[in-house]
């Protein structure tokens, strides 16, 4: 991996799959500067730290918000690369999802690119999600970089992520056709990403929240749902590669160890937790396996990271929150 010291913006810093980033850059000789909304958090301030408590320097934490174009060019001054993670993602859709959702994608997503731009960043990496690739109506269909989702008619969070992601896409190709110099773009499409939370057990994400209902018990009845599941250290490693592999550049990267349903992570970990006072009670519809998958190539070959074990990634998840406090004994 480049061995030359670089600055690295991470966005977002506090949220699940930036903490893990966090931790993966802290190995690396590189600087990292963080952002976060407010700098008073001090709770947060202190998650993100201790993040980054390996790395050779001290991480620089400063204030910025998505939806305040004001914050962003102080934020870049001086950066390398921007790995570009901040954005909403809510278990529940909310009453306003304009304001919520789609602004801060989007808007956000324009904010940080146009600083980055005007940083003369060399990098940017922008993490996306599967949901601007699978066309969730499919059946027996292997998804590819080249696979794009509809925004009509898709669910808020769903289309925040396909227009977010066309806007940094449609971004770099406008600056090139008008023959400027712009940053190289990489883009990260994780499926639905479980794993170890380092997080703060008082602010459950929405992945977080998927194990916690199961082990507390707090659906007695559910769908089954199936959908590409990933690690979030596979995630985070992704991004890292990305950031500096020259065959990243121009392309988008789906993470996916498996395609699975919520039953099958709730029976793993009602097979590793049911006797020990924890109230694993849920029982699912079933449905047909539509017996999708991901092509991963680009996620194994090209950026080298290999897959997590699903059932580990479902063990160390629960394990990480029961530590927390955030899981507890019936």
């Amino acid at each position: 991996m480049n061995g030359q010291e670089k600055l690295i913006l991470v966005t977002g810093a506090s949220g699940y799959i930036a903490l893990n980033v966090i931790e993966q850059l802290a190995k690396l000789p590189h600087r990292i500067r963080a952002t976060v909304r407010n700098l008073k958090d001090e709770k947060k301030i202190n998650i993100v730290r201790n993040a980054a408590s390996g790395s050779k320097h001290q991480i620089e934490i400063v204030a910025a918000d998505l939806l305040k174009e004001d914050t962003w060019p102080d934020a870049c001054k001086g950066v390398d690369i921007v790995l570009h993670v901040a954005s909403p993602f809510p278990s529940e859709t909310p009453e306003d999802p304009e304001n919520n959702l789609l602004k801060p994608a989007i808007e956000g997503t324009k904010n940080v690119l146009n600083a980055a731009h005007a940083a003369n960043v060399s990098r940017v990496v922008v993490t996306s999600s599967c949901a601007s690739v699978y066309n969730f109506t499919a059946k027996n269909t292997t998804f590819t970089e080249h696979d794009w989702n509809k925004p009509d008619n898709a669910m808020p969070y769903v289309k925040s992520k396909i227009l977010a992601e066309k806007f940094a896409w449609d971004f770099v190709e406008e600056k090139k056709s008008k023959g400027e110099k712009c940053f190289e773009l990489a883009v990260i499409n994780p499926c639905f990403v479980l794993g170890p939370s380092l997080g703060d057990s008082n602010s459950l994400g929405t992945s977080e929240k998927f194990i916690t209902d199961f082990m507390l018990g707090k659906q007695a009845k559910t769908s089954e749902r199936y959908i590409g599941h990933c690690d979030v250290r596979d995630v985070a490693l992704a991004h890292v590669k990305a950031a500096f592999l020259p065959e990243a550049a121009g392309h988008r990267h789906i993470i996916e160890t498996k395609w699975a349903s919520n039953r099958e992570a709730f029976e793993i970990l009602k097979k590793k937790y049911s006797n020990q006072g924890y109230k694993l009670i849920t029982e699912f519809d079933r449905i047909d396996n539509p017996n999708n998958k991901s092509d991963t190539r680009r996620m194994t070959d090209v950026l080298g990271v290999a897959k997590t074990d699903y059932e580990k990634t479902i063990i160390d998840m629960a394990e990480s929150l029961i530590k927390a406090g955030t899981i507890k004994k019936d």
